[in-house]
């Protein structure tokens, strides 16, 4: 007897999330290259002791609302923050849209279309333009105007792309949108482009980031949203009671009391970001495309010849290829030097 009658047919058709485990120089999922030093893990770990654990994490979660309030420059009102900021993009679908259009962009972060699915609603893909994944504004705007979607997915630079969207025409496309807009910042802090300063002017803007990423705390998952006070109000409604725990809380915070660690870290990344594209820039089969992120996208002529034979030489990459808008597309995280190193001698000796 089959156990498939009890669940709904669309999550009995989403594919499980899932990223096979290798051995070798890890440059899949662009996480921080480098752990958080002893002496910052010693300081979190003094606080988490301070921190009584039988009681549950209402006061610390308020706390740590109102440092990265103060960090950001806004009110604490203004913020959402859960357990990792795909756990927030659940939210958001699950606040706006079952059995409606969600509106994002192909080739983009497969979550957004995934969570779209799971709740029975039609996802409307735009192509970006091929000769570089910029926004076709046109149809854009007539899409969004025929499908009118509950939801717009904007990741800002772009996953797997890596590339930064116009300013100007996120604008327009928040300023018609008829339901919420949200732009992913996961990666801002390597691009340094914000539109966080306007969400006092649009209602219906939702900046989304994570302290994955830059913050190198991609193992306690940790994610907010920046928006106007009555969407972070309803917001919340949609995340279970107490998701950020105290453990989180006290952590998070002691990091953002010690920032210049991490801008040293993105300072670094971006630095080795334009070595990596530079030293692929010179090996003639492969192209490959500009990033503002800490990741950098190329293709290959046979990716998946490519990716195999990485990981013979233990570098492991990402495969990206989407079978539509892109083909023998790989992506590689920026790592150490150590690692970049050894990802550019591993891919010339594969392709020589």
């Amino acid at each position: 007897m089959s156990v498939e009658r009890f669940f709904r047919k669309e999550l009995l058709e989403m594919p499980a999330y899932h990223l096979a485990e290798h051995d070798g120089v890890k440059l899949n999922q662009n996480e921080a290259p480098w752990d958080l030093p002893v002496p910052l893990k010693a300081l979190g770990v003094e606080a988490l002791l301070k921190t009584p654990w039988n009681r549950y994490p209402l006061g610390d979660t308020l706390l740590l609302k109102k440092k990265l309030a103060k960090h950001l420059g806004i009110w604490a009102d203004n913020l959402v923050i859960a357990n990792g900021s795909n756990v927030l993009i659940q939210a958001l679908v699950m606040a706006t849209s079952i059995d409606r259009n969600i509106l994002t962009f192909d080739p983009t972060f497969s979550v957004y279309e995934l969570e779209a699915n799971l709740f029975n609603n039609t996802v409307v893909r735009v192509p970006l333009n091929e000769e570089d994944f910029s926004i076709p504004e046109d149809l854009t705007l007539r899409a969004i105007k025929k499908f009118k979607p509950s939801l717009i997915f904007i990741a800002n630079p772009n996953a797997p792309t890596g590339n930064l969207f116009d300013i100007s025409l996120l604008k327009k496309i928040i300023a018609i949108a008829p339901g919420l807009v949200v732009i992913d910042e996961a990666y801002y802090p390597f691009s340094g482009t914000t539109m966080i300063d306007s969400v006092r002017e649009y209602e219906n803007l939702v900046v989304l980031r994570t302290f994955s990423k830059a913050f190198a705390l991609g193992g306690l998952r940790l994610g907010y949203v920046v928006c106007e006070t009555d969407v972070a109000r309803n917001l919340e409604k949609c995340l279970l009671p107490f998701c950020v725990s105290k453990i989180i809380a006290s952590l998070a915070m002691v990091v953002l009391d010690h920032a210049e660690y991490i801008n040293q870290y993105v300072k670094t990344i971006c630095s080795e970001r334009e070595r990596v594209y530079e030293g692929l820039k010179h090996i003639s089969s492969i192209k490959v495309y500009p990033s503002q992120a800490n990741f950098i996208l190329f293709q290959v002529e046979n990716s998946e010849k490519v990716f195999k034979s990485l990981l013979k030489e233990k570098v492991i990459i990402r495969q990206v290829s989407n079978g539509r808008s892109l083909t023998n597309a790989l992506r590689v995280s920026i790592g150490t030097p150590e690692e970049n190193d050894a990802f550019l001698s591993s891919l010339t000796k594969v392709l020589a």
